[in-house]
């Protein structure tokens, strides 16, 4: 052990004149007095004493110099054989991913919060001229404190830390540490983990392997990431006890092949036990019970299959694991169906037009309904008009589709031009060029097919934002999609009943894929997320600008902002599982959506197009038994808890203690 501050020792020389008062001799003081009879018998009792015999009370003196002794060496700083007179850089990495939400049975803590006390015990021993920051290492990388040399700022942020369901970053951060951190020298990073790392091999204290090959990229890339997690600056200090556990490692969700309104759902349990394992699998959409699979899983394997069902009606369909184990943010995972309300269509055919095919077509399609010309008011609004062989004098709002075009479209604006010029009709009109992007045209291939009554369509900008679909061999558009805030519109400028496109497959899938798009569905299910995870996930809400902006609602009500670019939202990494909430509306403190009056909107967090679901899905978080970790080459750590000084000050104040109960027996004696 040596001293940061020797010359502190000096204060030992108070030990002198303590020594001194104990030596000294007591003067007695002149007092005059009736009688010397009795005092003559005190005198001789109390007659002037040697040396020694003034240091009869040694134990009192030997505390007092003790104390004086301990003081000192507390002022001069000792530090432990460890400690280097040059300070050092210490970073605690804590590891709150979703395996630290695991309890232990023994104590009833989780495992972050036995790292946490760890970390608060190495933050304890930091002393003059040493460095301190700390770093989250779950979901995301985050730096809480940064380079500090005041350790009760980091002590009180340990205790803010809060776990989260993502996976570990543990690589990550060791290497945000070491930016941190520059010198090689001071540098100590300790992390504080169960170790449940990816690719846990790379943590156990196996032979160096050979140099691989330079063309072997896998096995460098390997090598690389064993040298960042175990090198000679880290220093790993495992926490928990090894356990069983059963997990949902994969839940997802699509479309069914066969059925319109049917799903397919791919689900996966596995047993992280060296014991088979039985339990059941409990599947609700919302409040409504699905389906109870008892599950018989074998030790260290899985349970996988594919369910298939139907509903019409949208919800969150959950998956739940009836298991009693460590961690229970595996045992429940979600996905989102949509909701497939029906389509009433209102079709208005002109008095030559037959739209036979059309009729036909439309009917095919799952969810439509054909309303009658007569219908009464007790039937649905359309949500979607279809003109076939004719142009009305205005353009409904809501989706319209218009199909063998006779003439051009209605005067619209205050200047009164027509919505689109129509050209004159093309003599063999073959497709040569189609827009390949558009979901409107999604497994549909019209190359080089021939539309019938094929016409140029010129639109006004008046009226919306053009796409042209499908372009002939002279240039000709005869399908053009328009974008407009009241309603999409599709121009297709073909005659139906004298052309083969319907007789092609590609007749239904277009015009299903015009049902999605009219409503803005993809026609897929939007997939489950996994958390930690950063991705694209489709949201058709951008009409007038292809960047804006939306907020995300986590399951807590915590709202973030999101950017939605080209009707894509990027979203990650979310470090809660749970049903997140996208909306463009304003949101209350509360999270729910407020309309323009100012009141929250109580429909609006039950659209199923807008919500996304989040599991775990991770199966090196779930499975809970410890790793064999290394023995590190970094320096050892001071024992946990506090500096020298402060055990130097309570034993020295114990021996204040002391002395005090000797002088007052010595007093009452």
């Amino acid at each position: 052990m040596s001293f940061a501050s020797p010359d502190k020792l000096i204060w030992l020389l108070a030990a002198l004149p303590i020594i001194a008062f104990y030596i000294l001799k007591t003067r007695l003081r002149r007092r005059p007095v009736s009688t010397l009879l009795f005092w003559d018998q005190v005198f001789e009792q109390k007659r002037q004493r040697s040396l020694w015999q003034n240091l009869r009370h040694w134990i009192s003196l030997l505390l007092q110099l003790a104390f004086v002794g301990l003081l000192g060496f507390a002022l001069a700083d000792p530090l432990w054989n460890s400690q280097e007179d040059t300070g050092q850089d210490l970073i605690l990495v804590v590891d709150n991913s979703a395996s630290m939400r695991a309890v232990d049975p023994a104590t009833g803590n989780t495992r972050l919060q036995e790292a946490i006390e760890q970390a608060s015990d190495v933050a304890g021993t930091l002393r003059s001229g040493d460095n301190i920051a700390l770093i989250t290492a779950g979901g995301s990388v985050r730096v809480v404190v940064g380079m500090s040399d005041f350790a009760p700022t980091v002590q009180e942020a340990l205790l803010e830390i809060q776990p989260t369901d993502g996976p570990t970053r543990i690589g990550e951060a060791i290497t945000a540490a070491r930016r941190l951190a520059a010198d090689d020298l001071k540098r100590r990073i300790v992390v504080f983990s169960d170790g449940g790392v990816a690719n846990r091999d790379l943590l156990t204290d196996a032979p160096a392997q050979p140099t691989p090959e330079p063309n072997d990229a896998t096995a460098a890339a390997a090598a690389e990431q064993r040298r960042s997690l175990t090198g000679d600056d880290v220093r790993w200090m495992q926490v928990g006890t090894s356990q069983d556990n059963l997990a949902i490692t994969t839940f997802q969700v699509r479309r069914s092949t066969v059925d319109p309104i049917g799903y397919s759902l791919l689900v996966e349990v596995h047993n992280f036990s060296s014991q088979p394992a039985e339990t059941r699998l409990t599947l609700k959409l919302d409040d409504a019970l699905v389906d109870v699979i008892p599950l018989e899983i074998e030790a260290e394997g899985s349970f996988r299959k594919q369910i298939d069902s139907t509903s019409r009606a949208g919800g969150v369909l959950t998956g739940e694991l009836k298991s009693d184990d460590a961690l229970q943010v595996d045992n429940v995972a979600r996905a989102i169906l949509p909701n497939r309300p029906e389509i009433p269509v209102k079709l208005v055919a002109g008095e030559d037009s037959e739209s036979y095919y059309l009729r036909r077509v439309l009917e095919s399609i799952p969810l439509v309904k054909i309303l009658a010309a007569d219908a009464v008011d007790s039937e649905p609004a359309a949500r979607l008009t279809v003109f076939a062989g004719v142009v009305p004098e205005t353009i409904p709002e809501g989706p319209v589709l218009l199909v063998d075009i006779p003439e051009s479209g209605p005067a619209i604006g205050t200047d009164g031009q027509p919505a689109w010029r129509l050209g004159e009709q093309v003599d063999n009109p073959i497709i040569a060029k189609q827009e390949k992007q558009s979901p409107l045209l999604r497994h549909v291939q019209l190359q080089n097919v021939i539309l019938a009554g094929g016409r140029d369509l010129e639109v006004s900008e008046s009226l919306g934002t053009p796409t042209t679909l499908l372009e002939t061999a002279g240039g000709d558009r005869v399908c053009v999609s328009i974008e407009r805030s009241e309603g999409r519109i599709l121009l297709l400028a073909s005659d139906l009943d004298t052309s083969d496109l319907p007789l092609r497959i590609a007749f239904p899938v277009l015009m299903t894929n015009a049902m999605n798009w009219f409503f803005r569905e993809t026609g897929e299910i939007r997939p489950a997320l996994a958390t930690g995870l950063t991705t694209d996930v489709p949201w058709d809400v951008a009409e007038d600008s292809e960047t804006g902006t939306a907020n995300l609602i986590a399951p807590s009500g915590e709202r973030t902002l999101v950017t939605v670019q080209r009707n894509k939202v990027k979203l990650g990494p979310l470090p809660s599982v749970g049903v997140y909430r996208l909306t463009t509306e304003d949101v209350s403190e509360t999270g729910d959506v407020e309309t323009g009056e100012g009141e929250t909107d109580p429909t609006a967090a039950t659209d199923d197009a807008n919500l996304v679901a989040v599991n775990l899905s991770d199966a090196n978080e779930s499975d809970l038994r410890l790793p064999e970790l290394p023995e590190t080459t970094a320096g050892e750590l001071p024992p946990a808890g506090r500096s020298p000084w402060f055990y130097l000050i309570l034993a020295a104040t114990g021996l204040v203690i002391t002395e005090w109960a000797l002088f007052q027996r010595r007093v009452v004696a």
